[in-house]
C-alpha cells in the first residue's frame, strides 16, 4: 500500500480533469442556454480563463503550506477555533454536493438504462463501490485507475466530436452577443459554481499527497484546463447541433447530443459513449467528495484510522441521495439557489479570505508570496522527522 506522498502528478491531473468534468458534462449546457441561448458557449470561454485566477489561489495556499490540507492550513492561518469553523463550512461542500451529485445520476440511470430498478438499489451499488475504493485507500486506488480510465475517456470523447462536428449548424450561433448584463452575470455565476469553484476540493489531495509538488501544481493546471476546454466543446456542440431552443428544456443535452450520431444509417444509437465518459467523470469526482469528508473527520477528531467509519457514512450518504429531490423541479432549484451560491461561497470567497490573511501574515513575517516548492528530499525529511511538527509552515 502506497504511503501518502507517492501519488504520481500525470495520476493526479487525470483526477483533476474528470472531477472538472463530472456532472457539468452531460447538463452544463442548458443552465448556461436557459440564460444566454445561442451566446452560452461564450460562457466556459471566458469562465475558463477569469477561472484561472481562482486556480492560481489555490497554487498559493499549496506554495505556503506544501504538506498540509485545506482543513489544516485553516488552524494556521485564523487558529484553532476559527479555523474549525471554516474548515466545516468547507466540509459542507461534499455533504451538501455527494448527494446532489448522486440523486442527479441515479436518475439519469432510471431514465435511460435501468428504468425498473428501484433508486435506491442504484445508489446503494454506486456508493458502495466508491466506499470500496475509499477503504482500500483512494489514492492507491487512482494511482492504476485513473491512467487506466483515460483510454476508455479520451476515445468516446474524440468519438462523439469528430461524429458530430459535421452536424453543426452555424445558423443555430446567430445573432451574436444579444445577452443582457444580468443575463451574462448569472450564467457566469453558474460556471463560476458548478465548475470552478468545486476545483477547490483538490486542497485536500494536493500539495500534501504529493512527493512532486511542482509537478503536482503542473498537473492542477494541465487537468483543470483540458477539464474547462472540454466542456467548452460539448457545450458549442449541443448548441450548435441540437439548436438553443432545444438544449435550453433538455435535461441531459450531451446525452441527446450523442443520439444525433448516425452514418449513413450504419453507425446509430451510440449513446453509450457519452455515458462511458460521464460514468467516469462521476466516479472520480465522488471519489474525491468522499476522501474530503474522510480526511475531515481524521483532523476534526484526531483519528488515526477513519476505515471503521465508511461504512457508516456510506448508508448516510445513501439515505440522503435518495430523500433530496422529489422532482426534477426541486433538483434544479437546488442548484440555482443553493448548490451555486454555496459553492462560489466555499470555493472561491473563502480562498480569496484564506490568501488575504495569509499575506497580510507573511509580510509581517516577510516572507516570500510565492515561494518555491521544497524539493523531494525536504519533503520526505519533514514528514518523516519527530522534530519537524506536520503544521509547521514552509
Amino acid at each position: 500500500m502506497r504511503t501518502i506522498a507517492q501519488v504520481s502528478p500525470r495520476s493526479y491531473g487525470f483526477l483533476v480533469f474528470y472531477a472538472t468534468c463530472s456532472t457539468a458534462l452531460l447538463g452544463l449546457a442548458t443552465s448556461l442556454t436557459s440564460f444566454l441561448h445561442q451566446d452560452a458557449w461564450i460562457v466556459p470561454v471566458v469562465g475558463s480563463v477569469l477561472g484561472a485566477g481562482v486556480v492560481f489561489l489555490f497554487t498559493m495556499l499549496a506554495r505556503w503550506y506544501p504538506l498540509l490540507t485545506i482543513y489544516e492550513i485553516n488552524d494556521q492561518l485564523f487558529g484553532k477555533t476559527i479555523g474549525t469553523v471554516f474548515s466545516l463550512l468547507f466540509l459542507s461542500l461534499p455533504v451538501f454536493h455527494f448527494p446532489a451529485i448522486t440523486s442527479y445520476s441515479v436518475t439519469f440511470i432510471q431514465n435511460y438504462t435501468l428504468p425498473s430498478t428501484p433508486f435506491i438499489v442504484i445508489a446503494a451499488i454506486g456508493i458502495g463501490i466508491i466506499a470500496f475504493g475509499i477503504f482500500f485507500q483512494v489514492l492507491s486506488l487512482s494511482q492504476e485507475t485513473a491512467e487506466l480510465c483515460f483510454v476508455f475517456f479520451i476515445v468516446p470523447l474524440l468519438f462523439l466530436i469528430f461524429t458530430t462536428a459535421p452536424l453543426i449548424d452555424f445558423g443555430f450561433l446567430q445573432p451574436h452577443f444579444t445577452f443582457s448584463v444580468f443575463d451574462m452575470t448569472e450564467a457566469f455565476s453558474i460556471f463560476l459554481g458548478n465548475v470552478i469553484s468545486n476545483v477547490v476540493i483538490q486542497l485536500t489531495v494536493f500539495p500534501k499527497y504529493l512527493a512532486k509538488k511542482k509537478a503536482g501544481e503542473r498537473a492542477l493546471w494541465t487537468g483543470y484546463s483540458l477539464g474547462c476546454l472540454t466542456l467548452t466543446i460539448i457545450t458549442f456542440l449541443c448548441i450548435a447541433v441540437l439548436s438553443p431552443e432545444l438544449v435550453a428544456v433538455d435535461h441531459y443535452p450531451a446525452f441527446t447530443l450523442a443520439q444525433e450520431i448516425n452514418a449513413a444509417g450504419f453507425l446509430q444509437r451510440v449513446e453509450a459513449t457519452i455515458t462511458i465518459i460521464w460514468f467516469i467523470c462521476i466516479y472520480f469526482n465522488l471519489v474525491l467528495y468522499f476522501h474530503c469528508i474522510i480526511i475531515a473527520l481524521k483532523h476534526f477528531f484526531k483519528l488515526k484510522s477513519v476505515r471503521t467509519l465508511i461504512p457508516a457514512i456510506a448508508l448516510l450518504l445513501v439515505y440522503l441521495a435518495d430523500y433530496y429531490f422529489n422532482n426534477i423541479a426541486e433538483e434544479r432549484s437546488f442548484y440555482q439557489y443553493v448548490s451555486v451560491p454555496h459553492s462560489i461561497t466555499v470555493g472561491t470567497l473563502l480562498p480569496i479570505l484564506m490568501v488575504t490573511v495569509g499575506i497580510i501574515k507573511r509580510k509581517k513575517q516577510q516572507a516570500s508570496l510565492y515561494p518555491a516548492y521544497p524539493d523531494e528530499a525536504t519533503v520526505y525529511k519533514l514528514q518523516h522527522s519527530k522534530e519537524t511538527k506536520s503544521s509547521k509552515q514552509i
